[in-house]
């Protein structure tokens, strides 16, 4: 990895992978005081009034309703109804969108896929996450959503100098039953989780969300450095967990179709048996029928 410059490519894509919004700093500022009321959040929001409109239609849809019957009207109401950390995530996903809006890359590669894919992920983090009684199951939708941005990243390289070196690695995956990440180092190409974390540095998001990027193509805890916290241990687990689901499930796609089955080893970590991975498929399947209508409405309002 340290023949590749990865500053000079960050550097490289500044002005084509956009930062984020102000108000998602912003948000994030007030929502890290624990202090914070429920009007200080709702004063960040309504300075966006573009942003609002966006959160009441993304409060109203049964991917964040669920199964209930009034409409979120006022963003006070989208507060109480979604919680502070959903409230960002609807924002952080909004923006993220629009990075993933381009043509078609090749035959079979597209961001509107990858995109389908991340979200897919997102959702099915924060599926298992609940479902394994976790506290922090918003968080980890935070960490499915961004996990792959460094693919982003990489596509956006290869718009610079009209090379294929993305498009090369996706192929060799889809040749060699492989994942994406395999065909990077076989390549010995930029590797897409360094990138993404790089990314995310810039981005100020936090070190438990850069963590999970940075290796969440790495399953044994030994091997990731810099991990502050066991949680953000286990949030990497569950983000490779939650990946694999998504792929075998062929939502979106990422430029591979050949995850790594999580190991035994993993799936203990979580307290989980091999005899539970059709129930939890089972349960992500169901969470990603609601994903795809999000992403129906997200494109539509994009």
């Amino acid at each position: 990895m340290s023949a590749i410059d990865y500053n000079f490519l960050i550097n490289q894509i500044q002005r084509n992978l956009p930062t984020l919004p102000t108000i998602v700093n912003e948000l994030t500022n007030v929502l890290q005081n624990p202090d914070s009321s429920t009007f200080a959040v709702e004063e960040v929001m309504t300075s966006d009034q573009s942003m609002t409109m966006k959160i009441l239609r993304v409060a109203n849809t049964s991917f964040y309703r669920g199964g209930r019957d009034d409409r979120v009207t006022d963003a006070s109401e989208a507060i109480g109804t979604l919680g502070f950390e959903k409230i960002r995530n609807v924002i952080l996903t909004t923006s993220v969108f629009k990075m993933f809006k381009d043509e078609s890359a090749q035959d079979r590669f597209t961001l509107e896929d990858l995109w389908k894919h991340s979200l897919g992920v997102a959702s099915a983090s924060r599926t298992l996450a609940k479902w394994l009684g976790k506290s922090w199951h918003e968080r980890a939708y935070t960490c499915g959503l961004v996990h792959d941005i460094g693919k982003v990243a990489r596509y956006k390289l290869d718009e610079l100098d009209d090379s294929k070196l993305f498009i090369a690695d996706s192929q060799l995956a889809l040749d060699k039953n492989i994942n994406l990440f395999k065909a990077e180092l076989v390549n010995q190409s930029a590797r897409h989780d360094y990138l993404g974390y790089l990314i995310c540095k810039n981005w100020g998001l936090s070190n438990y969300v850069e963590s999970v990027v940075r290796w969440h193509h790495e399953p044994n805890p030994e091997s990731r450095q810099k991990v502050l916290s066991e949680e953000a241990g286990e949030a990497i687990d569950l983000v490779i967990l939650a990946n694999w689901a998504v792929n075998h499930l062929k939502f979106g796609f990422s430029g591979h179709e050949s995850p790594d089955h999580p190991s035994d080893a993993l799936l203990q970590r979580l307290n989980l048996s091999p005899a539970y991975i059709d129930q939890i498929l089972e349960s992500i399947s169901g969470e990603l029928q609601l994903t795809n209508e999000f992403c129906s409405m997200l494109a539509s309002n994009s």
